[in-house]
């Protein structure tokens, strides 16, 4: 069993590492421009999309491990319906996305010459992201990671041999998914054993739907905050967005590789805590969790700030100028105090969760949302630049940090009287 963790754990280091040096080639090849800047919208645009095609999913997984014990011809079926599903709203995406950018000048031309190809890795990103669910409901952990690794090292050695045009990356991008995801249909046909069936309902999709939704919402409220980013960002001119991408990269990596190995078991033991109704234990847990994740953060945050410039220097090579780098490091020091905020936040929002404090969690969601969408108005009526908005964004993050601390202190507190009457 512990080897099994220990290969997972490999491989999830393998996908973070990876990708990094897939944004560090990419900026090797195009430094910080057009071409960069169309990539990374891309990804953004289309990633917030496919949280849309997530609300028809979200919420198989009691539904379908019941009826995997109940009657699996049932539970093949729900794949089916499921995956059927997925296919149709992504495709709806993709039609509505269309009708807006060809009738609409929401993007510019050169973007839109990108995205009119890349967008299609929408509906393969969609069937990925669920077939991942189901085979990870199946035991097969590993396919989480490899699917990941595989896309991204093809992404990779198609840049490294490519002449310098960002198009051919929105085309293996595709080529890869497409590949990637035949290999896990077969997994699933062959290997599990499924039958396909034409079919897109079952009496089950109702609930499906509708706790998918539930789950996914406060994703696409907080979400919002990307969308916002690569409107403000790319307003201040070609190149500026992809700045701030090799700055949130640094900080992303940085915030998963001391963060989220710390947080996974807190997460554990609070389950256990909650399922035990230990609810005294909760504060010494959590109090353990902060020290190691703010301390882990401040020395990693602190050190990295200050050889970033050297580090990108060695990356990115003449790739970057000086001003260029020096940027680069401004938003990442702000970009380091979002992350830490969000740190904090961690283990009080994962709390709430585990509370099952569901509706608490969709209002301060909308919180954050509504202070981001007043950010960005805000910004166009003032003119602010961009790192005013960064600070903004940090505020918010604080918010949702301050109202989830006030919940759970109320929760524990009524759980304590709860236990002394």
């Amino acid at each position: 069993m512990f080897s099994k963790s220990l290969q997972y754990n490999l491989l999830s280091f393998i996908n973070i590492a990876i990708s990094f040096v897939f944004i560090i080639f990419l900026g090797r090849k195009f430094g910080a421009g057009a071409n960069t800047d169309i990539y990374f919208v891309s990804i953004a645009i289309v990633g917030y999309l496919g949280i849309l095609a997530q609300c028809v999913w979200g919420a198989m997984s009691p539904y379908y491990a019941k009826l995997k014990v109940e009657n699996m011809p049932l539970a093949s079926k729900l794949y089916s319906v499921l995956l059927n599903n997925v296919i149709i709203i992504s495709f709806l995406e993709i039609l509505l996305y269309f009708l807006i950018t060809d009738n609409f000048r929401v993007i510019s031309a050169e973007k839109k010459e990108f995205l009119d190809i890349f967008i299609y890795y929408l509906v393969l990103q969609s069937i990925i992201l669920f077939n991942k669910s189901l085979l990870n409901l199946e035991k097969h952990f590993a396919v989480f990671y490899l699917v990941d690794i595989f896309i991204t090292s093809i992404n990779l050695t198609v840049l490294f041999f490519s002449e310098g045009n960002i198009l051919i990356i929105a085309y293996s991008t595709i080529a890869a998914a497409i590949l990637a995801v035949i290999w896990q249909l077969y997994l699933v046909f062959f290997r599990l054993n499924y039958k396909y069936r034409l079919s897109v309902y079952q009496k089950d999709m109702p609930n499906i739907y509708r706790n998918s939704i539930k789950m996914n919402i406060g994703l696409l409220l907080y979400g919002f905050k990307d969308i916002v980013l690569v409107s403000v960002f790319t307003s201040f001119g070609s190149g500026v967005y992809s700045l701030f991408n090799y700055a949130n990269k640094f900080s992303v990596a940085l915030f998963q590789i001391t963060n989220a190995p710390i947080v996974n078991v807190y997460v554990a033991k609070l389950n256990e805590v909650v399922a035990n109704k230990k609810f005294y234990e909760i504060d010494s847990l959590r109090k353990e969790v902060l020290i190691q994740t703010v301390l882990l953060l401040v020395i990693g945050f602190t050190v990295l700030y200050f050889i970033l410039p050297y580090v990108l220097g060695l990356f990115f090579k003449d790739k970057l100028s000086f001003d260029n780098i020096n940027e680069i490091q401004r938003i990442f020091s702000y970009m380091a105090v979002f992350y830490f905020v969000v740190a904090v936040n961690n283990p009080y929002s994962r709390a709430v969760s585990i509370f099952k404090l569901f509706n608490y969690n969709l209002l301060v969601n909308f919180i954050f949302f509504t202070l981001i969408c007043s950010s960005y108005l805000i910004f166009k009526i003032y003119t602010l630049n961009y790192i005013e908005i960064l600070v903004l964004f940090s505020f918010a993050q604080f918010t949702s940090l301050i109202l989830y601390i006030i919940k759970n202190k109320r929760f524990l507190k009524r759980k304590e009287a709860i236990s002394i009457c």
